[in-house]
């Protein structure tokens, strides 16, 4: 396997961030260590947070390392046969003892700090994850259970090391010192670990999108006590990019089509599941009768967005998003004044005259000349990178230069579209939030988020922000007495 391609999408996270990350060029080759408390570890929710911090680490480090206490020999094999199965490059290296000092990064389930040493400690307690890397030690009651505070612990936890291993400016983004966050109602301001999960929650649900969100959502929902059918819908296949973002697949899924390998992943959990491989129109296609009610999407593209909206009209969507360090979850219930996928998730609008100006370098008054020919002067008020490629075009027609531009741009967008940048613990900590949104309103509990809430994962969750978003006047979703109408063909209430 090609290291570089493995990590491709966590090392172009690091590199976008330029002078802001000193040590974004060498990261991968430092040194993590994983360990742990006996007190924590011995709960629901330590387990689960150590071994998705295992499943997260291995794929922004090359050198991972495990160290457990006395007495988790059940924990340790069930660590080690994680480790073979998602290992890719170097092996994980458990280890008897460690001396801490040697780490470049040290991440611990418990409530022990350590401020001497790039340290940090995190747990869980219900709905809530805490995360230290500094002096303030978490709370330690850690009881109340729940895999979605965990992972999403766990999430913070390896951001926190990212930030060490790469090592970023305090200026953009701070190490957390003695935080904790709800995934109950998005705050920062209390330790309240929110109400306890259902003991048994009904629901068929469909997941469109396989990915590194889909990962997280299928992590969950292997964990929580889901009953009904589970649908997940990818066209595309596990590819060695995918090993730095997508925490449940190991080399053994590469190759594999995203939606039946999931669909494995959740037989082997006991839930009931089905996996569709092909473009979503193609699965929409197939419906017949009783539409999903409840749709979980993990994607990264708007027209499959607006596809999803517009066959289904389903009681709720919860969509998660990211960028390189972006992280968001919307939500989109039929019967509330809330903006659909098609309102919020608008295409911009660009000229052609603007498309081919930026693909060849020319300004957009030459582009509307086609005729014209191509002289040193548009050498000179081309951007630096454009210079070349037209210097050696002087004397052909604009309309020529623009055309071979266009082309080569369609091309090296398409080589490219799927090696962006991306890390493993924004798009598990927005599939936390997509799975939280989804098992309140199946749980029936008040509404905690109006639209939207979006952070910058380097700043923390607590400088999110919420942004209430109502119906579009101009969109598809006011025909709500035609919308009724195919809700109702569909097998969904009004």
């Amino acid at each position: 396997m090609n290291k570089e391609l493995l990590y491709s999408r966590p090392q172009k996270s690091a590199a976008a961030l330029g002078d802001l990350a000193k040590d974004r060029h060498r990261f991968l080759d430092k040194k993590v260590l994983l360990t742990g408390e006996t007190e924590v570890l011995e709960t629901a929710n330590g387990r689960d947070a150590f071994l998705f911090s295992l499943r997260l680490l291995v794929r922004i480090c090359a050198n991972v390392s495990v160290v457990l206490p006395n007495g988790q020999a059940a924990l340790f094999a069930e660590a080690e046969q994680l480790a073979a199965q998602i290992a890719f490059g170097k092996p994980i290296e458990f280890l008897p003892s460690a001396i801490f000092e040697e780490f470049d990064a040290v991440l611990s389930i418990g409530t022990s700090v350590e401020p001497g040493l790039p340290w940090t400690t995190i747990n869980s307690n219900g709905w809530r994850a805490r995360v230290s890397s500094g002096d303030l030690p978490p709370a330690g009651e850690c009881r109340s259970e729940n895999p979605i505070g965990a992972l999403a612990c766990s999430c913070l936890g390896v951001g926190e090391v990212f930030k060490r291993l790469i090592a970023l400016v305090p200026e953009r983004g701070e190490l957390l010192n003695g935080f904790s966050f709800s995934l109950y109602d998005l705050t920062a301001d209390s330790d309240d670990c929110g109400p306890p999960l259902p003991s048994k929650i009904q629901s068929d649900l469909l997941i469109v999108g396989g990915g590194a969100i889909g990962n997280g959502i299928v992590a969950l929902l292997c964990r929580l006590p889901m009953y009904g059918a589970i649908e997940i819908v990818d066209r595309e296949c596990f590819g060695e990019e995918n090993l730095g973002t997508c925490l449940l697949i190991g080399p053994v899924h590469l190759n594999q089509a995203k939606a039946p390998a999931l669909e494995m992943i959740l037989k082997a959990a006991g839930k009931q599941a089905r996996g569709f491989e092909g473009p979503f129109a193609e699965y929409a296609a197939t419906l017949d009768g009783k539409y999903p009610a409840v749709v979980l999407n993990g994607l990264d593209n708007i027209d499959v967005r607006h596809e999803v909206q517009r066959a289904l009209w389903p009681d709720l969507i919860v969509d998660g998003a990211i960028g390189d360090f972006g992280c968001q979850v919307s939500r989109h219930p039929w019967k509330e004044d809330v903006a659909c996928l098609l309102c919020l998730f608008r295409k911009p609008v660009r000229s052609g005259e603007s498309i081919a100006a930026e693909a060849s370098g020319l300004a957009e008054e030459r582009v509307r000349q086609p005729d014209e020919l191509i002289t040193p002067a548009d050498v000179n008020a081309a951007p630096e990178e454009k210079k070349e490629y037209l210097r050696v075009r002087i004397g052909k027609s604009v309309c020529s230069v623009v055309s071979e531009a266009v082309t080569q741009k369609i091309s090296q967008d398409t080589q490219v579209s799927g090696f962006e940048p991306s890390v493993p613990f924004v798009a598990a900590f927005s599939a936390c939030m997509v799975v939280a949104q989804a098992i309140l309103h199946l749980a029936g509990c008040p509404r905690t988020l109006d639209s939207r809430f979006q952070f910058d994962f380097l700043q923390g969750p607590a400088r999110g922000e919420h942004y209430p978003e109502g119906r579009r006047k101009d969109c598809l979703c006011q025909r709500r007495t035609n919308l009724d109408r195919l809700r109702e063909v569909h097998g969904l209430g009004c």
